[in-house]
């Protein structure tokens, strides 16, 4: 498990084009912790409970969509 803090706000983004909308998941500023699970994806929990991917890999560093937002605390 690791601690991450989010660098920037983190808004929900449409699966099909990957466009933001405006639903904000993660909070500038905000730690939460996330864990690995079996297929090597970093999983956290948003400020409303819902599960999220948020880096895939043996280490969230290796991700480039994590690196934009969030940092290893």
């Amino acid at each position: 498990m690791e601690l991450v803090q989010c660098i920037r706000d983190v808004f929900e983004e449409d699966p099909l084009t990957g466009t933001e909308n405006e639903r904000k998941l993660f909070k500038k500023g905000n730690f939460y912790p996330a864990y690995q699970d079996d297929h090597e994806n970093w999983i956290t929990v948003d400020d409303e409970g819902e599960h999220h991917i948020i880096a895939s890999g043996e280490s969230p560093i290796e991700d480039f969509w994590f690196l934009y937002r969030f940092r290893i605390a």
